[in-house]
């Protein structure tokens, strides 16, 4: 009998087995692996539905609850049904960052049957039918299909560093009544202070943030001219700390607006600034990967713990200069024949055993192989 998965996610977008479609899911970077498990159903032995069409099978009789392995972005409702209903609670995902989804974990910990397998930051969770704890295995955050990895550019043919990233930060702005633009704007600002204030994720990770510290870097090289930034949202600055606005304002030279090939586009480039938004033990994103694959060197800070994900000798380590202008000095020094080696060994993780689980087929194959170990 075929393994029976449910995706369950609270993105609505997901809904209705929507990530069959490659152009769909081209949307939502790192949700393809998803795809992948739909285009390979037959020779993986697998029916996959998402969460809500799951649901409906159940309830209809179609599927057998105690068939159905729940495979569960942090909260997700129908994930919850579904193992209420009496599904195995197989994989939770946690691919977010906690200090954004600090109300999805809470809820976790309140709500959430302990699930067999956790991938991403450890997030305690109630052990309340005496199953064995949660296994959390790290976070191979997907985020390319095998065929996408090409040969680097030739190194004097690029430009300095890139940042492709929406222009987002951590906490909203204290704004003025006029700013606001309305009641609206003002319940909307209160009722997200009040969650934070209550949140004991939020407040356990509120110092751990990263986006100051990736600003203190795009100011540096914009200032010497030294980094185009791409991504949404750089054209209107007012989302950002006062200080910040005043600053970035001074340097908007540097803002690009949207790229239509995040990959394409990055292999322009010699550098790419691959900042974490929080420096959280096991989180490590696409930041570095999306490097790799493109052919660059990445400049990382995030995980503490990343020479346990990737090669040591692949990145520019960011925490072992005392300023972003020593940083970018250092960058600024670099010639080809150091560079290059630091490329090869992105290249080479890529195709290793963990490397691999990056790409959309084999983080599939891996979520495929934990249900397998289940069943």
């Amino acid at each position: 009998m075929k393994l029976k998965l449910a995706f369950c996610s609270g993105i609505r977008q997901f809904h209705e087995n929507r990530l069959r479609d490659r152009d769909w899911s081209r949307r939502f970077p790192g949700s393809a692996w998803v795809t992948s498990l739909y285009e390979r159903q037959e020779s993986l032995g697998i029916e996959v539905a998402s969460g809500d069409l799951a649901l409906a099978k159940v309830k209809s009789g179609e599927w057998r609850a105690a068939d159905v392995h729940v495979l569960q972005e942090l909260d997700a409702r129908h994930g919850r049904e579904l193992c209420r209903c009496g599904a195995e609670a197989a994989v939770l995902l946690a691919f977010e960052s906690p200090l954004v989804a600090y109300r999805s974990i809470d809820r976790l910990k309140r709500h959430c049957a302990p699930f067999r397998f956790g991938v991403g930051p450890v997030v305690p969770m109630p052990n309340r039918d005496r199953r064995p704890l949660t296994r959390w295995l790290p976070l191979r955050f997907p985020c390319f299909w095998k065929d996408e990895v090409e040969s680097p550019a030739p190194w004097d043919e690029r430009r300095h560093a890139v940042l492709v990233a929406a222009n987002k930060y951590w906490r909203e702005r204290t704004w003025n009544r006029k700013r606001l633009g309305g009641h609206g704007n003002l319940a909307r600002m209160l009722r997200h202070g009040v969650r934070k204030a209550l949140s004991p994720t939020f407040q356990a990770l509120r110092g751990f943030q990263l986006h100051d510290r990736r600003l203190e870097l795009l100011e540096c090289l914009a200032q010497r001219q030294e980094i185009d930034v791409f991504g949404r949202g750089w054209e209107n600055l007012g989302n950002l700390p006062s200080r910040w606005e005043e600053k970035l304002r001074r340097v908007s030279g540097a803002f690009r607006g949207p790229c239509d090939d995040k990959r394409e586009t990055m292999r322009r480039y010699r550098f790419g600034i691959a900042y974490e938004n929080t420096a959280c033990p096991g989180l490590v994103t696409e930041k570095i990967v999306d490097c790799f694959v493109a052919g660059i060197v990445p400049v990382y800070l995030g995980a503490p713990d990343i020479p346990e994900f990737v090669p040591a000798d692949s990145f520019l380590d960011a925490t072992r200069y005392a300023s972003p202008a020593d940083l970018a000095d250092r960058m600024r020094s670099m010639r080809a024949v150091e560079p290059m080696p630091m490329i090869a060994a992105g290249g080479g993780y890529l195709k290793s055993p963990a490397g691999a689980k990056h790409g959309f087929e084999g983080f599939a194959d891996w979520i495929v192989g934990l249900i397998r170990e289940i069943a």
